[in-house]
């Protein structure tokens, strides 16, 4: 290869890339203009105006979170301090959820003006579609924003969804947003679980006096997920529409999954689950902190999560990450609020959990925290893998590093951790987006506004 005698902007020297769905390699990586340039073997003369020696590091392309919720405990002000809690963990991306009983054309300027100007890590959005006012809006969002994926909550029945502003759903709602998604050709992450014998199941331990985590997930149990799993499937069939399932959290689900894929001729169905369910369950000690929707489960689930990870049922690692204080934990199981961060955690996780103690391949830890992520978000024009011409986005992981994840270190809005008791071995050293340092020697160090909105419309478009 001739190499230019213009010098790179920086080279990664040394360290082993690992790619998606490839055996890791040794191997130098060089940036120009935040994104990758070249690929050299080992060795080679690079001149570049910056080096980092990654000697002893596994350069992993950036994590994508696919699934994070905002302004659920500190408003706006989380895009600052929870977007650099991720890149703490090699985040590079988040995609965060927005729900709105309005246009959500006001909610996408405002929301897209607060992260630009403060956020650390790339950012994008999914809105939930819920009103026939949304479903009107729809190709307005598309072109003012570039959305190209949308949220149904198959739970919103009732009064569920009353905090939002609007009407319980019901099935001939989610028919016709399946047919609305599927006919642009877009993707629709649906949250599956069926309400209404939740309702049931819930009375009946209210009236037992039941309040503790076991009693959640005996309110929710598997075959609620299960069954709306497989009725959203023949419904996405049925309709033309691919499918995304977010947060599923058993394999009573996961086998709906694999029977929906061998039976429905014409179901594109892709799967998320989030890595509490990979270390988590019912007898977590901190009782109402472990409160999420789904909920926690029972001890024998999470090993059956791991294999649907191993065997390729499950696509993705989205966190669900949500920005909660300990003082909306208060009070019973069934008041308190659900949800707690995790965005900066699931890399370290899948790596002390699953390539430490299961084995899980270095590769397919890359391919469900980047590459699925950016093919299923159209993304792989600049996201996704470490390759020529995409993002320079590099999270330079230490696989010995252990560490405890305390919510003082985090620095995210929430002022607690799921895993502060649990330490976890491999961690980013440093992380990199688009060329530029923004966590080293595991120091936050990005400024505000580092981040950019990764739907490529230009930001004319959206004032």
């Amino acid at each position: 290869m001739t190499l230019t005698t213009t010098p790179f902007d920086l080279v990664i020297r040394g360290g082993t890339l690992v790619r998606p769905r490839e055996t890791p390699v040794l191997g130098d990586v060089a940036v120009r203009d935040g994104r990758i340039a070249a690929i050299f073997e080992p060795g080679q003369s690079i001149e570049a105006t910056e080096e980092i020696d990654a000697t002893g590091l596994h350069v992993f392309p950036g994590s994508i979170d696919p699934h994070c919720h905002i302004g659920l405990g500190g408003g706006m002000d989380e895009y600052a301090t929870d977007t650099g809690a991720a890149a703490l963990g090699g985040v590079t991306t988040m995609m965060y959820m927005l729900s709105n009983g309005d246009s959500y054309l006001p909610m996408l300027e405002a929301h897209h003006a607060a992260a630009d100007a403060v956020s650390k890590v790339d950012f994008g959005f999914h809105v939930t579609l819920m009103t026939d006012e949304h479903l009107a809006e729809l190709d307005e969002i598309k072109a003012r924003f570039g959305l190209r994926s949308f949220k149904y909550y198959m739970h919103f029945r009732g009064d569920e969804g009353k905090y939002l502003g609007v009407e319980g759903t019901h099935d001939g709602k989610l028919f016709e947003i399946l047919s609305a998604v599927g006919a642009n050709e877009d993707l629709l992450l649906v949250h599956a679980e069926n309400p209404e014998v939740v309702w049931v199941l819930r009375d009946k331990l209210v009236a037992e006096g039941r309040d503790d985590l076991s009693a959640w997930d005996e309110a929710r149990p598997p075959f609620v997920e299960a069954e709306a799993v497989r009725r959203v499937a023949y419904f996405a069939n049925t309709v033309g529409c691919d499918l995304y399932l977010v947060h599923l959290s058993t394999k009573d689900s996961l086998d709906q999954v694999r029977a929906a894929r061998a039976e429905l001729s014409d179901l594109t169905i892709s799967v998320e689950t989030c890595p509490h369910y990979l270390t988590h369950d019912v007898d977590y000690p901190r009782g109402l902190v472990g409160k999420v929707n789904p909920p926690l489960r029972q001890p024998d689930q999470p090993e059956a999560i791991w294999t649907g990870l191993a065997d390729g049922t499950i696509d993705t690692l989205g966190s669900d990450h949500v920005g909660r204080r300990l003082s909306a934990k208060e009070g019973t199981i069934w008041s308190a609020s659900a949800g707690f961060p995790g965005a900066p955690t699931t890399l370290p996780v899948l790596l002390s959990e699953g390539y430490h103690k299961r084995g899980l391949p270095l590769e397919r830890i890359a391919e469900l925290t980047s590459k699925r992520p950016a093919e299923l978000l159209r993304l792989t024009d600049s996201k996704g893998d470490i390759a020529v011409g995409l993002d320079a986005d590099f999270s330079l992981v230490d696989l010995t590093f252990e560490r405890t994840p305390t919510a003082e270190w985090l620095g995210t809005w929430s002022d607690y951790s799921l895993y502060e008791d649990m330490p976890l071995t491999g961690w980013p050293r440093h992380t990199i987006l688009r060329g530029e340092t923004v966590v080293r020697d595991g120091v936050l160090v990005g400024a505000p506004g580092a981040g950019h909105y990764v739907r490529g419309i230009r930001e004319e478009s959206v004032q």
